[in-house]
């Protein structure tokens, strides 16, 4: 498991943490001017280097080594973390432009005095951070800060409202106050003479979309994404390990499986559910037989949510409500039972190869300007759609006009994905949330297309930014991580990404046909018949489960005394959204279900 945790201490009073497990490495280190700690287990990918000049940590693997050896003369006696420290005397931080993997590294520089954070250009392994006058602590996990003894955690209102909006909390927050994530993409330097921090931006995917787009055939375009696929699933160094695969049945995780088949039989894994209109397992199956893989297929059954759902609260140091968690925690389990410490993941192919909705939409309300717009909505907000009551009722007429609203006065294509996405309309969460104010600047407020990008590349670049790095990467990574699973994700591969922002939207989506390169690159393994069917998604029934199976333990979550003891939330509206949706009102599952998965995180974070 990845897993570390340390601090500065300028007042130098903070007693060393003991940590009695032989599973951990620590670093610690007394100096005029401060203490410096780090633990870290030195499981799955972490090592560290330490001389006169600095202390450096890696979490993660690097995948350019040769290229690395190359403009340093060095031969493969060298290890990684011998390459980053080399790397760096030689370009100073520079060097993080010229590394390509998944990795976080931690780097403390003994000449300059910095502390330097730095997370990947994608973002997979966490580094969360706090800064005050006397302290600096960063850790893999938001629920190891409360290790610090002076550390006194605290819910930020303002982090709340976005988890309930979003379902997870986007970068850079974090769900307690004045606590942050480190960006994909970024690092931060910390000056420990001066006590003074700067965040840095190395790379942002926005730059990728603005080089020029590509004239080249049809065919050239398939042969090369292709070809940068099969380089990237060679990356990951699995040819002499057995490997697992995450198998729903569709292009991402198929195209996936038939590449790995080809040098060698992989296990697939499927989760079946028994409500056909969710259930992929049938054409998984079929798809694993086509391909020869080892197939492994179980079928979620309601004591399963009885036993998952509680541990998501454990193994998610945050608040988690993406739906595609519990079954993913299920698959962990399996993997880990067989013996497998490796699993390849589709994460990303669809905002890699251009799965965009509403593109037509969002393009016509961009070109409308913006104040025209927003005068366009301020008139039809007029209307007294919530004093209408058989409609809120029927229809949830005005979260729906909210949601529209927002989306036509929004300045920009990712706000008006942002606008898309949020559940909670403005005005209840200043119901729902103590102490809430305003919205908290996330993601969404730092995307910058600069209005020269087709409208496309913005959909799936700011869908890249947000739900997927903060949602569909966070889900896999904890998951495998808590059962020490080795998580690769090909799709997210550096070359692969630049390669697939210069294509043409038009050949990303040909014809209607959404991701259509990787699906011709799809349709030379498996048989069209096999693959072309609706998408239903990696879905959970929890409005079911809420009503069955998991009812006493929502009502044991969300009840007066419970929440009049937090004081997080105003009580009756919460009551009021579970007795709603108790009542038959099924408009309110989604807003409980985030409400329950908090309130179980909570219970566990409070110990």
């Amino acid at each position: 498991m990845q897993d570390f945790l340390g601090f500065i201490d300028y007042s130098r009073t903070e007693p060393i943490i003991d940590i009695n497990d032989y599973n951990f490495e620590i670093y610690q280190e007394k100096y005029a001017l401060f203490n410096i700690f780090l633990s870290y287990n030195i499981g799955i990918n972490a090592t560290h280097l330490n001389n006169k000049n600095i202390f450096i940590t890696l979490f993660g693997t690097i995948n350019n080594q040769s290229k690395l050896r190359r403009l340093l003369h060095r031969d493969t006696s060298i290890s990684d973390i011998e390459l980053m420290a080399e790397a760096y005397k030689r370009w100073g931080l520079e060097f993080i432009k010229i590394i390509e993997g998944s990795f976080a590294i931690m780097l403390y520089d003994k000449n300059r005095e910095i502390l330097v954070l730095l997370k990947d250009k994608i973002g997979k392994i966490p580094i969360n951070y706090y800064e005050s006058d006397n302290k600096i602590i960063f850790t893999s996990s938001v629920q190891r800060f409360k290790e610090v003894s002076t550390f006194v955690p605290s819910i930020n209102p303002q982090s709340l409202a976005s988890y309930l909006q979003f379902g997870v909390v986007l970068q850079p927050n974090t769900i307690l106050t004045n606590c942050y994530k480190v960006k994909a993409g970024e690092y931060i330097e910390f000056n420990l003479l001066k006590k003074e921090s700067k965040e840095h931006i190395y790379w942002r995917l926005e730059e990728c979309y603005s080089n020029p787009k590509r004239d080249e055939s049809e065919t050239s375009i398939i042969n090369n994404a292709h070809k940068l696929l099969r380089e990237s699933v060679e990356k990951s160094y699995l040819t002499d390990k057995r490997v697992a695969l995450s198998l729903s049945g569709g292009y991402d995780s198929s195209t996936l499986a038939s590449i790995l088949q080809e040098q060698r039989e992989i296990d697939t894994f499927t989760i079946g559910f028994n409500q056909e209109s969710i259930n992929e397992a049938k054409e998984a199956k079929a798809i694993a037989k086509h391909l020869g893989t080892k197939h492994h297929e179980y079928y979620f059954r309601a004591k399963d949510a009885l036993e998952i759902i509680p541990k998501l609260s454990q193994i998610y140091d945050e608040p988690f409500a993406e739906y595609g968690a519990t079954p993913t925690l299920l698959t962990a389990q399996l993997i880990r039972q067989e013996g497998i410490d490796n699993i390849v993941v589709g994460d990303g192919g669809d905002e890699v190869f251009a799965t965009a909705d509403d593109v037509s939409f969002f393009h016509r309300i961009d070109t409308i300007p913006q104040h025209r717009r927003e005068r366009l909505c301020s008139l039809l907000k007029r209307i007294p759609i919530n004093k209408i009551p058989y409609l809120e009722k029927k229809y949830n007429l005005p979260t729906k006009c909210s949601k529209i609203f927002n989306i036509i006065s929004s300045k920009n294509i990712p706000k008006m994905v942002e606008a898309k996405n949020i559940l909670f309309r403005e005005d209840e969460l200043h119901l729902i949330i103590q102490n809430y104010t305003n919205p908290i600047l996330t993601t969404f407020d730092d995307i910058n297309f600069d209005g020269h990008h087709e409208t496309v590349d913005e959909i799936i670049g700011t869908y890249f930014k947000t739900t997927m790095t903060d949602g569909e990467l966070v889900k896999s990574y904890r998951a495998m991580n808590n059962y020490n699973i080795s998580l690769h994700t090909p799709f997210l591969d550096e070359q692969l990404i630049s390669y697939m922002a210069t294509i043409p939207s038009s050949i990303k989506i040909k014809y209607g046909i959404k991701k259509y390169i990787l699906k011709e690159i799809a349709h030379q393994y498996i048989p069209k018949a096999l693959l072309d069917r609706p998408k239903r998604g990696f879905d959970i029934p929890f409005s079911s489960w809420m009503r069955n199976e998991l009812k006493e333990l929502v009502y044991s979550q969300i009840n007066e005394k419970r929440l009049n003891e937090d004081k997080l939330f105003y009580t009756s509206f919460i009551i009021n959204i579970r007795d709603s949706f108790y009542q038959g009102n099924d408009s309110y599952k989604y807003k409980l279900w985030r409400l329950f998965l908090f309130q179980l995180w909570y219970e566990n974070f409070k110990g």
